[in-house]
């Protein structure tokens, strides 16, 4: 359906790093005069087969982008997709231990090109771009209240949230409720992974953080009693189904819960992940679902909505940009 590609859409889960094109690895490489990292197959798209391998890539390509004229040039590439794929509001998480090891001033520095960049496309295209401050879940608890401390400090940089990305088997989520509790004291939306690798104890375990949204959080599916609680919190999913197949969580779009959840009437959103290390886009994933599910512009519609309820920007906005979907 050629309407799906060119429908107004709203995406609350995307890495910055985790959106950068092979193409554009391979351009900054060029331009710095680096060696090209033997990171790609022969087709020269990414090469990984199971999630350790996938968070070593990204590893890699972050650390290509440390120096301020590449970090510029990835969050304009990011944007200049959203823009294409008619991406009305976008939240991106940033993970600045990513970035340095303790706080510093490339971190206050890369917000600020970050934020620049995101005003200057809202006045050239009217796309709304917003930042989620991530604490890295491998990196422990105290990493994790670093981050919490610099997001709540960094709101005029459209930093409007706090979450947790990196590694789900490592720790626990209850292990870093004092990062969680002091960004949302701050005035952040905050919203964690989980129910993706692991099971529906995560998303349990979720839910006590206190978050109002998930990501991931599909093996929620698995509980019914996971789903009552995700119920009566209204806490929406953030649901990436081709990030989820190509992790191998299932083998392909139709055994895939996302139908059943919002036949559940759970609050989702959909969205890519890390794009390029999936082979998906937004449109790629709506026309998946229509042809898997039969789902129309109708149901697309309120789901983009839905999104934006839920989105951290302010209400004003939020009723804004509803009216333009």
């Amino acid at each position: 359906m050629s309407s799906l590609k060119s429908c107004k859409k709203v995406e609350l889960h995307l890495h910055l790093e985790g959106a950068a094109s092979p193409q554009l690895v391979r351009d900054i490489c060029k331009s710095n005069f680096t060696q090209i990292p033997e990171i790609f197959d022969k087709a020269g798209n990414y090469k990984w087969q199971n999630f350790d391998q996938f968070l070593s890539i990204y590893e890699i390509v972050t650390n290509l982008f440390l120096e301020e004229k590449n970090f510029e040039a990835l969050i304009r590439h990011v944007l200049d997709k959203q823009v294409k794929e008619n991406v009305l509001y976008s939240e991106i998480f940033l993970g600045p231990h990513l970035w340095s090891d303790t706080p510093s001033n490339r971190w206050e520095r890369f917000l600020e090109i970050a934020s620049k960049a995101a005003g200057e496309y809202k006045n050239k295209y009217g796309i709304h771009t917003y930042f989620i401050i991530v604490c890295i879940r491998h990196l422990g608890p105290e990493k994790a209240l670093e981050a919490s401390i610099f997001a709540s400090k960094a709101k005029s940089y459209n930093v409007v949230g706090f979450g947790m990305a990196g590694d789900e088997k490592k720790f626990n989520n209850l292990d870093f409720m004092e990062s969680f509790n002091f960004a949302r004291n701050s005035g952040l939306g905050i919203t964690t992974h989980a129910g993706e690798i692991c099971g529906a104890k995560s998303v349990d375990e979720a839910i006590q953080l206190g978050v109002t949204r998930i990501g991931h959080g599909v093996r929620a599916s698995e509980s019914e009693e996971t789903i009552t609680k995700l119920t009566k919190k209204n806490i929406l999913l953030e649901i990436c189904p081709g990030s989820n197949i190509a992790m191998g969580l299932y083998s392909s779009l139709e055994d895939h819960p996302i139908n059943f959840l919002l036949n559940k009437n759970l609050p989702i959103s959909i969205s890519t992940d890390d794009p390029p290390f999936f082979s998906t886009t937004l449109s790629k994933e709506y026309e998946g679902l229509h042809n898997a599910f039969g789902w129309g512009i109708e149901i697309f519609s309120e789901i983009n909505k839905r999104s934006l309820e839920f989105a951290f920007c302010d209400a004003k906005l939020k009723e804004k940009l509803i009216q333009q979907l």
